[in-house]
């Protein structure tokens, strides 16, 4: 059996040898011949022949795409350099005496229980105030970094309505001492931190009149769009809306000096109409009245001016009649015959007269040789007078004429000195300004009566509002449950506000854009309209003819009047085009007879407009001037008044600032400092912008 055995292996030893080989050399074939064959590198990959060839033509249908596609623009650079000096301006004029809670000095406990201050009410000195003109608007969102830059704003029309309250310190600062630190809080609980309050916010309402003349309901209203820290002063009330860190990391973040002015007193537009100022209301009452006495007294000046040259030209006048009256009696020759004459005439021994009877004038000649004229016993007026006599006249008319201006010149010194002594002047104002300013000051010790205010630039032409503020501190305990049960509703407020004010007179915010239907042209079938807007600070008109179905107005080219056409064009920038659309359809004419005046009934025929500004409701106005109704007539005159107002330029972006008229208030000094850096606006404007 072994024999066998080892002969099977002897007999297919070959045959396994065999077999390998073969397996082997299918390996390498396989391995080094089909499989892998001649590898290419290329762009950083290894390809075969065949793969290569795909692989370029897939890169070349890619960049052939690529190049027949648009060219796509990369985004331009943007310099860093603008804000890069914004970040750094930033930082320094950061306030660097800013105020942080005092650490409590006793040791926490769940204990301490505190009465609620007091906050008080708001004054009732409350006014108002709106401004229309033209203001540089923001063309961008305002934050810290760009709220200097004068390429974040441009100059358009605005409507500011500006509310101011006055608040009595004391009082409050008293209250929060007697509640955290006062003798009736035990020794262990009372903290000069909690005792020190801060002001939260001013909350500035307004309701709308409706058509129906309801008012609607009252509505917050935000922060101006200029404000770069809007979001910062944004009102929580509740302790679970605060963000971590509680009431005190709010009291933190709001409590430093310059944050709670600006808070109390917020800066306004930058106006550019040269003839509009903002100012807070009570000062911009007192502007508008100085402004209208400089007015006054330039009318004044200017009619005293046309009133002496008219005088003076009257008196050359007269003197030069009476020289060439004078001259012709001095050159007269007697023509009456040397024989003696009736009652008519006779020539005396003297050197000769010639005389007239009673009835009539008379040229008498006296022995001195000097010709007079004079009338008869009939009575008359001298047709001429003696050499040195008109020269007497003359100078005593011209006497008389100085005399004359030199006692207006004094009474209206007089008059200005009255008015110095009785009425407000820039300067005043310019005080009163900067006494009313909290910039520098700690308002938390100031035991004194502050002025705060709130703007509302969100309104709209032609609607009606009345405004209510108050204002309000934080709550230094809110959310602790440190508070007295008398006051335990208060632990959840954030805020301790004020009483509202008393609601504000209303304020009629103006239309910019009226039309008036002067005319109808019967043949055509046609109106003729008036369209007056108002653009950049100032009013503008345009005549369009609209027929049926038509809207009113259009898109038309500014022609400047030739009394603009002689002011300077680099300084005063007219608009070349203004859109006078008004959006109204003329529905139809019709024509009207009826019966007018208050005694005596007069027939009159006229026709009515009818147009419609939203296509349902069709409303009507007589055409012609003499059958408006009478607020249509005053309306109509006053913006025809106000086009032929001269049109000046608008103020530069550099050219406002309040430091500027705080360091020339008298007494002022510079009390600017490094963080007194405000960009309210100046507080008087000049004539014209300042270059």
């Amino acid at each position: 059996m072994i024999k066998k055995q080892g002969n099977f292996i002897e007999s297919h030893i070959e045959k396994a040898v065999l077999l390998i080989g073969v397996l082997g050399a299918l390996y390498i074939v396989y391995a080094f011949v089909l499989s892998s064959g001649e590898r290419i590198p290329f762009n950083g990959q290894s390809f075969s022949p065949g793969q290569l060839d795909i692989y370029i033509a897939e890169q070349s249908d890619k960049l052939r795409s690529q190049l027949e596609r648009e060219p796509v623009l990369k985004p331009a650079y943007i310099p860093q350099s603008e804000v890069f000096l914004a970040k750094m301006r930033s930082v320094l004029d950061n306030d660097l005496n800013v105020f942080w809670p005092v650490p409590s000095s006793v040791e926490i406990t769940v204990d301490k229980k505190y009465r609620i201050p007091v906050v008080g009410e708001v004054n009732d000195d409350v006014s108002v105030e709106r401004i229309t003109a033209a203001a540089y608007i923001p063309k961008v969102p305002i934050t810290p970094e760009n709220v200097s830059s004068e390429d974040s704003y441009e100059p358009n029309d605005l409507d500011l309505v500006t509310v101011q309250g006055s608040f009595d310190l004391g009082p409050l600062i008293d209250s929060f001492q007697e509640c955290f630190a006062g003798k009736g809080v035990p020794e262990g609980w009372r903290d000069k931190g909690l005792a020190r309050p801060v002001f939260a916010g001013v909350q500035l309402q307004r309701q709308r009149l409706d058509e129906n003349g309801e008012w609607s309901q009252w509505e917050d209203i935000p922060r101006l769009r200029i404000d770069p820290k809007r979001d910062i002063y944004k009102i929580i009330d509740d302790v679970n809306d605060l963000p971590m860190g509680g009431v005190m990391v709010q009291i933190a973040q709001l409590g430093d000096q310059q944050t709670q002015a600006s808070m109390l007193q917020p800066d306004a537009y930058k106006i550019a109409s040269a003839e509009e100022q903002w100012l807070p209301p009570v000062l911009h009452e007192k502007f508008l009245t100085v402004r209208r006495e400089k007015e006054a007294q330039e009318r004044r000046e200017a009619a005293t001016e046309r009133e002496t040259k008219t005088a003076e030209e009257k008196t050359t006048a007269r003197s030069t009649r009476e020289e060439r009256g004078a001259g012709v009696s001095r050159n007269t020759t007697p023509v009456q015959p040397t024989g003696g004459r009736g009652a008519g005439g006779s020539r005396g021994a003297g050197g000769g007269a010639v005389t007239r009877g009673a009835g009539g004038s008379a040229v008498t000649r006296g022995a001195g040789g000097g010709a007079a004229s004079a009338r008869g016993t009939g009575g008359g007026r001298s047709t001429g007078a003696e050499p040195d006599r008109s020269g007497n006249s003359r100078n005593t008319l011209r006497s008389t004429s100085r005399t004359e201006r030199d006692t207006r010149t004094e009474t209206t010194m007089t008059e200005q000195k009255k008015i110095a002594k009785t009425t407000v002047t820039e300067a005043t104002i310019s005080e009163e300004l900067r006494k009313m300013l909290l910039r520098g000051k700690d308002i938390s010790s100031l035991h004194d009566t502050i002025t705060f205010w709130a703007h509302d630039d969100t309104v709209e032409p032609g609607a009606s509002y009345h405004y209510r503020i108050r204002i309000g501190v934080f709550n230094p305990v809110a959310g602790t449950g440190q508070v007295q049960a008398e006051d335990a509703a208060s632990n959840s407020k954030v805020i301790l506000w004020s009483a509202f004010s008393e609601v504000t007179d209303i304020v009629d915010i103006p239309k910019r854009l009226y039309f008036f239907p002067t005319n109808v042209q019967e043949a055509a079938k046609a109106v003729e309209v008036q369209v007056c807007k108002y653009v950049m600070g100032y009013w503008y008109s345009s005549q369009f003819i609209v027929k049926h179905g038509d809207v009113i107005g259009k898109t038309a080219k500014f022609e400047a009047s030739e009394k603009n056409k002689t002011a300077d064009v680099k300084e005063v920038k007219l608009p070349e085009t203004i859109d006078y659309t008004t959006g109204v359809i003329v529905v139809d004419v019709v024509p009207m007879n009826d019966w007018f005046g208050d005694k005596v009934l007069q027939s009159r025929q006229y026709f009515d407009v009818l147009f419609s500004f939203d296509g349902t409701r069709v409303d009507r106005l007589p055409a012609k001037l003499m059958n408006w109704p009478d607020d249509v007539r005053l309306k109509y005159s006053e913006l025809k008044s106000l086009e032929k107002k001269t049109k000046a330029p608008l103020r530069d972006w550099g050219s406002s600032g309040i430091e500027t008229m705080q360091r020339n208030a008298p007494g002022s000094g510079d009390r600017r400092g490094p963080m007194d850096r405000g960009n309210t606006q100046d507080l008087m404007p000049n004539r014209g912008p300042t270059r």
